[in-house]
């Protein structure tokens, strides 16, 4: 009797989960959206990357000063990055904010002068120091240069701030230790490449603000070559458009590819290497916007995390119709001023009113480290880059904007990319490389 119990209850059991799983089959749904969204669009390690704004605004020269002699830290140097965090961690307070001059300071043992690349906005400038602008009263509207320095009546350090816009030149004190900077200036001094003012050479730019130094010596830089990934124009479909599922994909003639909502456009040209972001405004009363567009193209490209590879500030520009920044490529703490000859490689932004217009950057990311061709290259002095500068006929030192060591990029093909080194000038805003006999055969001059 038990045992047709067991039976039983075992048979009923059997029958009760056949009929569900059967119930189990009979409503089964793939989900062919989210199949369909992975299909068109996977995910890419190369970007989706968010920075914080004080990773994107770094100086481009550290100079150091100890009375006639001048020394310039390498970027690829462990003592920069210290130097300059050292600096964003220190405290600032209202000295006696305005001085006439000169800059840098004179009558002192020594300091270090940082260089940016471009006039921070004070607020900006303030910002990377944790500073509100309110907390601080700073007569001048934008910082290009900061000299640091141990006032030796106080033995406090002092920080000097130079705007090629004001007039006045404004003083801070700092909680920097006067025994730290002062190790740092007299080791510096002797173990970093001696380097001189241009305007102490050419009298044509002794008269300006222009911090122009080149080295007293050759200088040497590594050729490198990276593999490269690509980065899929469907990241940017997916973070550009309000509407993704309403985007239409074209392909045009040759190489070029579009991505459209009908408003927005993506243009993605060079065989894949390089996309053009269009958003059109179509009204004359756009309310222009009261944040400045360092922090506007920061937050847009922040806002998709289009960060890849070592990309810093390295300009802008504002005028009555829209404003401008760019933010260039650094490899081994180099800008990469060249691709194939064309000043491609930044990440570039326009705004008008209040409303990011347009967008272009590459479309490739570079391996974290460089394959093992590596070739040390030297480059001539700053004394034989001045001779062949006025070795150009024509050539106006009041036109130079900066002198530089930089890279030219170069893609023998799709899958690895090469870095040479060369002397670039910034001279009526345009970059030109420059170029000596000695250098593979090429001609000799601005390019």
């Amino acid at each position: 009797m038990n045992y047709e119990h067991i039976k039983t209850g075992l048979l009923i059991g059997l029958i009760g989960l056949s009929m569900v799983l059967t119930w189990k089959l009979w409503t089964f749904q793939p989900n062919f959206a989210l199949l369909d969204d992975t299909t068109r669009y996977v995910p890419n390690e190369a970007v989706s990357e968010e920075k914080r704004l004080t990773d994107l605004i770094l100086p481009e020269q550290m100079v150091i000063h100890y009375g006639d002699q001048h020394s310039m830290i390498p970027r690829e140097a462990a003592e920069f990055e210290e130097l300059y965090q050292s600096l964003l961690n220190a405290s600032l307070d209202e000295g006696e904010l305005m001085s006439a001059g000169p800059f840098p300071k004179e009558g002192t043992e020594g300091g270090i002068e940082f260089v940016f690349p471009a006039a921070l906005p004070i607020d900006i400038f303030l910002g990377l120091f944790q500073v509100d602008r309110e907390e601080m009263s700073i007569p001048i509207t934008a910082v290009n240069r900061l000299y640091v320095y141990i006032e030796e009546q106080s033995e406090q350090v002092r920080m000097q701030l130079l705007s090629s816009e004001d007039e006045p030149i404004v003083e801070l004190d700092t909680t920097l230790a006067p025994g730290e900077l002062e190790e740092k200036v007299v080791r510096g001094i002797e173990e970093y490449p001696a380097v001189t003012a241009l305007s102490e050479i050419d009298e044509a730019l002794q008269s300006t603000n222009k911090a122009i130094y080149i080295p007293n010596v050759p200088l040497t830089a590594e050729r490198l070559s990276f593999t490269v990934s690509p980065i899929p124009g469907e990241f940017f479909r997916q973070s550009l458009f309000t509407d993704p599922d309403s985007v239409k994909y074209y392909r045009q003639s040759g190489s070029e590819e579009s991505y459209t909502d009908g408003n927005r456009i993506i243009n993605i040209n060079n065989n894949g290497l390089f996309m053009e972001y269009n958003n059109p405004i179509f009204s004359d009363t756009q309310e222009r916007s009261s944040k400045h567009i360092i922090l506007s193209s920061y937050e847009f490209i922040n806002g998709h995390g289009g960060w890849s590879d070592q990309y810093l500030l390295s300009s802008w520009v504002s005028t009555e119709a829209r404003d401008e920044a760019e933010y260039r490529m650094h490899v081994n703490d180099l800008p990469v001023i060249s691709f194939q000859g064309l000043d491609q490689m930044k990440l570039s932004t326009t705004r008008s009113g209040n409303q990011i217009e347009s967008y272009s950057r590459p479309l490739f990311d570079l391996d974290a480290s460089p394959i093992d061709a590596r070739q040390e290259v030297e480059l001539p002095s700053g004394e034989r880059l001045v001779e062949r500068l006025r070795d150009q006929e024509f050539f106006d030192f009041e036109r130079l904007e900066k002198v530089t060591v930089g890279y030219e990029m170069i893609m023998p093909n799709p899958s690895f990319v090469t870095v040479n080194p060369y002397w670039f000038i910034l001279y009526d805003n345009h970059w030109q490389k420059i170029t000596f006999n000695e250098e593979g055969g090429e001609a000799d001059g601005l390019e």
